[in-house]
């Protein structure tokens, strides 16, 4: 009897380890059910056990994951107000609830401002929503919101009125304070700092000693940069720091335990009109006396640091128009050598247009989701990994090269836009082209013409083709035939 009921728990622990999908060392799939929303964010709770993903549509899923290589769900809300494009997740610092900042606050947007000659760059603004970690329930739903931010039961709220302290979990509002020209706020987990992002029109800008040096470049700071200003929670009239230099737009902010530094996510807005992939960096500024640490910054967007461990996360984007991504974990004390989980985006496949991740406390474990598959990754085992996307149709991938095209001779600084202009080449020309795998080189350049056809220019356009790439991840030695009607 003993010998069976052995064999019986030996059975049912190898179903057990079945159920999750191992990629070699270092590297489980745990296979979540039930996911039918494209996710766009994950975080893990502060004791590790409990991993919270959000998603599109105002969902939001809590599983347990508090025995490595297994995952249980404990509750869904499907039913999250607002929140429609998506959120970004944060547990409070005591993991009693559950922050949700929909996505499109996390970007900057570039525009006209009435009596001034220059454009400025703000955050933009978003729905944000606070659940009961224990239970999934919705507490408080907010709507226009720049950021929201926890210290112990209070609900902190930067939006364009200025800020909103609320109680939870009741989620009444406490009190509120106008604040001009309001953007990106948080407050510090023991409710000691507040930190603002101010505009370059405040004449505390204006008057930061970097900034007086270097006068010439004020009038281009005028149009996006701001700087941070830092308040004890106590006294909201007066800061007692500001930063020592110009920042980028605030999009989000990480307090360090001991709260002497605080860690920005910031878009490089000031950059409008760069074409390059990552307009993203995360810095970090001295709470006591506002100077920026020029020794520690990181190139790429939504970045998180666990500082248990020391090491920072980031997405960077790479080739042809940002289909590679690259999630890269690194410590602060080497920054060329970093882990590297790599994926693809594919158009018209939303589900791999994220690929967040959150880092686990006192271990070298991360979770990593992409396309429905939540990956429990050892970052010190596996220090690099390339997970292709699910292959697309010949059609599917037809129709992302085109749109390709579309947005490459859109694109003023694009090379192939250039050379155009460059040649002078105008009219219609219907071009078949063909593709090879793996980088998407191309291998032949057909041409339908008429009496009408400019052959000439014809000619030069099928040879600036023919020197294009398009890498939509094509397996090598695959071909993919389009055709393509350019209206120049």
């Amino acid at each position: 009897m003993k010998r069976i009921s052995t064999l019986f728990l030996l059975l049912l622990f190898f179903l057990q380890i079945q159920a999750q999908k191992q990629h070699g060392a270092g590297l489980i799939d745990l296979e979540p059910e039930g996911i039918t929303s494209i996710i766009t964010d994950v975080s893990l709770s502060p004791d590790n056990k409990t991993l919270v993903m959000s998603g599109v549509g105002g969902r939001a899923y809590l599983y347990d994951v508090s025995v490595k290589g297994k995952i249980n769900q404990i509750w869904k809300n499907i039913s999250i107000s607002g929140l429609s494009s998506g959120a970004i997740c944060t547990f409070s610092s005591d993991g009693k609830y559950i922050l949700l900042r929909g996505m499109v606050s996390t970007t900057a947007k570039v525009k006209s401002v009435l009596f001034s000659k220059y454009n400025k760059a703000w955050q933009k603004t978003d729905d944000a929503s606070i659940l009961d970690a224990a239970s999934g329930k919705e507490l408080l739903s907010l709507s226009n919101v720049y950021a929201i931010s926890i210290s112990g039961n209070s609900l902190f709220v930067s939006d364009k009125d200025g800020f909103k302290f609320y109680s939870l979990p009741d989620g009444k509002l406490i009190k509120s304070k106008e604040v001009e020209d309001n953007e990106y706020a948080a407050i510090s987990p023991s409710g000691k700092y507040i930190v603002e992002s101010w505009d370059a029109d405040k004449d505390a800008f204006k008057n930061t000693p970097s900034i007086v040096r270097r006068k010439t470049e004020l009038k281009n700071a005028y149009r996006a940069k701001k700087i941070l200003v830092i308040y004890e929670t106590a006294n909201l009239d007066k800061p007692i720091a500001i930063s020592n230099d110009e920042i980028d737009v605030v999009t989000n902010a990480q307090f360090s335990p001991d709260e002497k530094m605080v860690y920005l996510q910031m878009q490089l807005a000031g950059e409008e009109n760069s074409t390059t992939p990552n307009p993203y960096i995360y810095q970090r500024v001295n709470l006591a006396t506002g100077e920026i640490d020029k020794s520690f910054g990181v190139k790429g967007n939504y970045c998180k640091t666990n500082f248990s461990t020391g090491k920072t996360s980031s997405l960077v984007a790479g080739g042809n128009i940002g289909l590679l991504k690259q999630i890269r974990i690194q410590g602060e004390e080497n920054k060329e050598e970093f882990s590297a989980f790599e994926t693809r985006y594919k158009m018209f496949k939303l589900s791999t247009l994220y690929t967040p991740v959150a880092l686990a406390s006192n271990s070298s474990l991360a979770y990593v989701y992409y396309e429905k598959q939540l990956f429990e990754w050892d970052y010190t085992i596996l220090k690099k990994y390339f997970k292709k996307a699910a292959m697309a149709t010949d059609e599917e991938l037809a129709v992302t090269v085109d749109s390709l095209l579309d947005a490459t001779l859109a694109d003023a600084n694009s090379k192939l836009a250039k050379d155009i202009k460059k040649y002078s080449i105008t009219g219609t020309y219907i071009m078949d082209i063909t593709l090879i795998g793996p980088k998407g080189a191309v291998s032949t350049v057909f041409c339908e013409s008429d009496e009408k056809t400019n052959i000439p220019m014809q000619n030069t356009l099928k040879d600036l083709i023919r020197k294009q790439l398009f890498d939509i991840g094509l397996p090598k030695e695959k071909k993919l035939k389009f055709r393509y009607t350019f209206q120049l």
